[in-house]
């Protein structure tokens, strides 16, 4: 796999305030209170949030307190003003003095959010430090956050002891503890839906302001490139597949199987990306037992985006594929080389921000999904921040400590404003679109009754999608790029 230096280039992510301080701007009700003063008719949140796209969170907002649920863990937090008496909710699961001074995460998304917020100085620990992606993270946790001692538990039990809350996911370890937090970002059915948990999270650090702010700024910039995409792109869409390939290993009984994903975050994204879904009815991933079987329901497909965690070039891919041959290949998606992996950006331990920036910023996702769909839809050109073309045997970036300028700045937008680019209509007699089959705006619907399945998975199941969390890594505040590279993003 090419490795390119480190670079630094304004353009593809915002750059970063000059002063390394924390700022206080976009917060409410930093201070605690007296609990004489709780008692008082009027409300110390004139900030709040409505949750418009996510359907798994709700928060209520009371005088002195709020009441933060998790609908899909059905679990519920009361997070109440610190100074203030603690309030009278019946079955919740932990009661949290906010705003809250310290905070550990352990995954992915959580650690995002957070610096998509501005609030990283109140973090004490991070989970699978060498994987986080983030400049400016990796700076913090060289002096200031402590990554989690994994294999030590007491250890491990003594530093989430020690913060207000600690971030967790459903599948993660000690997840009784009184200041854990679930999140569930990752099993929104939408784009949109996973990026607007920054709502959820702001209000533990009474930082609504600043989640309104940004989330308002990516639904509309989202729904902009949508349009132009359905616009644009309606009579001319190609077919995507999310696709892996798993290598015989203990955890899988030492048999490999090829997998087809169909997460409804990604149906929801490719569409709006003026693209077709490959897809299976009401499954969220299918698993084949053989290659052969696989690669039939691959054979109308226009784009492949492979997310294997083995095999990390083309050829790598194509051997595990079964494709002995690409130039005798009768896949459209191998002819055209139009195979992608999301492991553009990494760390230096190999970490990938696609399990970070991309949760937290929707429009971001989009706006790289028409980049890798219809390319020239800039004018000036296009190179997509997380997809890297494996055919064409692009790099990845690499990004470290040294790339920070502010390790406290809140972490701003990577997309461009929609509203300042000019989309070209697609050309169908361009190379890019051989073989793309005109006039077709419905998912391609393969039938499994033809096919080697090992099984069907239901609703939230997507394996790929799992590993959102379980990578634990961490997105960037600070500009971050690949040299002599447009920056599209």
């Amino acid at each position: 796999m090419k490795f390119v230096g480190l670079a630094i280039l304004a353009g593809v992510f915002s750059s970063c305030a000059l002063a390394d301080t924390p700022s206080t701007d976009g917060l409410q009700n930093t201070d605690c209170i007296s609990s004489s003063s709780s008692s008082s008719s009027s409300s110390l949140y004139a900030a709040k949030v409505e949750v418009k796209h996510a359907k798994l969170f709700s928060i209520d907002y009371h005088d002195t307190y709020k009441v933060v649920n998790n609908l899909s863990t059905n679990t519920t937090y009361v997070l109440y003003q610190c100074g203030s008496n603690k309030p009278m909710v019946e079955d919740a699961d932990a009661f949290i003095p906010i705003p809250v001074g310290s905070a550990a995460a352990w995954s992915t998304s959580a650690a995002m959010f957070i610096e998509s917020l501005g609030v990283q100085d109140r973090v004490k620990n991070l989970g699978t430090a060498p994987s986080i992606v983030s400049a400016c993270l990796q700076e913090l946790l060289e002096d200031v956050i402590k990554p989690f001692d994994e294999g030590n538990a007491t250890s491990t039990d003594e530093q989430e002891q020690s913060n207000d809350v600690v971030f967790n996911m459903p599948a993660g370890e000690d997840l009784n503890a009184t200041n854990t937090v679930l999140s569930s970002e990752y099993l929104e059915s939408s784009a949109l839906g996973r990026s607007e948990w920054i709502k959820f999270f702001a209000a533990f650090f009474n930082a609504e302001e600043r989640a309104n702010d940004a989330f308002d700024s990516i639904d509309s910039n989202y729904a902009c490139f949508a349009k132009k995409a359905d616009e644009e792109y309606d009579d001319l869409r190609p077919v995507v597949a999310w696709t892996s390939y798993a290598a015989p290993t203990e955890y899988n009984n030492n048999t490999a199987y090829w997998q087809i994903s169909f997460a409804d975050y990604k149906y929801d994204i490719v569409r709006d990306a003026g693209a077709r879904m490959l897809n299976t009815t009401g499954a969220q991933a299918t698993m084949f037992s053989s290659a052969p079987a696989f690669l039939d329901a691959l054979e109308d497909v226009d784009i492949v985006i492979d997310e294997s965690f083995v095999g990390y070039s083309y050829d790598e891919l194509l051997k595990n594929y079964g494709i002995k041959d690409a130039s005798k290949s009768s896949y459209s998606w191998v002819s055209a080389s139009r195979v992608f992996r999301p492991d553009r950006l990494q760390s230096t331990a190999g970490g990938l921000d696609w399990f970070e920036a991309p949760v937290a910023f929707a429009d971001a996702l989009l706006q790289d999904l028409i980049g890798v769909v219809h390319p020239k839809f800039v004018k000036d050109g296009y190179q997509p921040i997380w997809f890297r073309n494996l055919a064409d045997n692009e790099p990845v970036v690499v990004v470290a400590a040294a790339n920070c300028t502010n390790m406290y700045a809140q972490r701003e937008d990577p997309a461009k404003s929609c509203s300042s680019l000019s989309f070209q209509e697609a050309n169908p007699d361009d190379s890019v679109y051989d073989g793309v089959d005109e006039n077709q705006t419905e998912d391609l619907i393969y039938d499994l009754s033809k096919s080697e399945i090992i099984n069907e998975s239901g609703a939230g199941s997507d394996t790929s999608g799992s590993f959102q969390l379980a990578a634990v890594t961490i997105g960037t505040s600070c500009v971050v790029a690949l040299a002599g590279l447009f920056a599209a993003l």
